[in-house]
Order: C-alpha cells, then structure tokens, then sequence
C-alpha cells in the first residue's frame, strides 16, 4: 500500500498533521483559559457570599 505512495500524498499526510495539531492546540488552550475564567468567577463568588451563612438549630 505504501510503495506506491508518491510525494504528493507524503506531503499531504504532512499537512493534514500539522493543520490537525494546530486545531488541538487551538481548542486546549480555548479550553484551558475557559476554566481557568470559571476558577476566578468561583473564588470571586466565594469571597462575595457571608461565612456566616450557617443557621443555628
């Protein structure tokens, strides 16, 4: 299957992988800068809300 293989298709496989890692490395640090948005609204929820919400029996 491979012996018939010509530069243009090596060079196309070449391509693809490379378009192929930038995507992911698109989409992970969309991702990563997305849950790192949620941490800080999180810790700037937790700051805002009263410690001592705790009812008493």
């Amino acid at each position: 299957m491979f012996e018939n293989w010509g530069k243009e298709e090596l060079g196309l496989i070449i391509f693809n992988l490379i378009g192929i890692s930038i995507a992911i490395w698109f989409l992970s640090s969309r991702l990563r800068s997305k849950l790192e948005e949620v941490e800080r609204r999180k810790a700037r929820r937790w700051k805002e809300e009263p410690t001592d919400s705790v009812e008493e029996e």
